[in-house]
C-alpha cells in the first residue's frame, strides 16, 4: 500500500485517470479534478470539483462541478457549508467565473449549504437519462475574483 500515492491520485488536474463509468454502465472521459477530505476531529466525508479547462461548460453526463458528502454522524454540524466555502477560491483558481451544483427538490440539507454560500435556483428541471428519473433542481454560484 502507498499512502502518499493514493493521497496524490485524489487531484488530477489534468484528467489523466481513466475513464468513468456511468449508472447506465456508458464510459465517459474523465474530467480534470481534486478531491478534499472533510476532516474536524476525524474523518467526516469529501468534497470534490470537476471542470474543463477554457469553458464554464460541463457535458451532460456531469451533474455539476461540485459534489459532497458527509457521514450521517456528522450532519447538521455545518461541515459541508465550510468544506463548500473552503473549495470556492479553488474553484476560481481554476478559471470558473461560476459553479453548478445539483441536487433533489427534497434534499433541504444540500439545499440550504448551497444557498448559504450564495447558490442561487437556476432551474428545476428532469435529470438526465443517465442519472436516474425525477427532477433535480439546478444552483449556481458565481465566484469573485481572487
Amino acid at each position: 500500500m502507498d499512502p502518499e500515492g493514493f493521497i496524490a491520485s485524489l487531484d488530477d488536474p489534468d484528467a489523466r485517470g481513466g475513464d468513468i463509468q456511468l449508472q447506465d454502465g456508458n464510459f465517459v472521459k474523465r474530467l480534470p479534478s481534486f478531491r478534499r477530505w472533510i476532516w474536524h476531529a476525524g474523518f467526516c466525508g469529501s468534497i470534490e470539483l470537476r471542470w474543463q479547462h477554457g469553458t464554464n461548460a460541463l457535458p451532460p453526463t456531469c451533474l455539476g462541478h461540485i459534489g459532497y458528502a458527509v457521514v450521517p454522524w456528522r450532519r447538521r454540524e455545518g461541515l459541508a457549508t465550510a468544506a463548500l466555502s473552503a473549495l470556492l477560491p479553488d474553484a476560481r483558481r481554476t478559471g470558473l467565473t461560476f459553479v453548478d451544483l445539483t441536487t433533489d427538490p427534497g434534499n433541504t440539507a444540500s439545499i440550504r449549504v448551497i444557498e448559504k454560500n450564495g447558490g442561487l435556483l437556476v432551474e428545476r428541471r428532469d435529470k438526465a437519462p443517465t442519472h436516474g428519473r425525477g427532477e433535480e433542481l439546478l444552483f449556481r454560484i458565481h465566484l469573485p475574483l481572487v
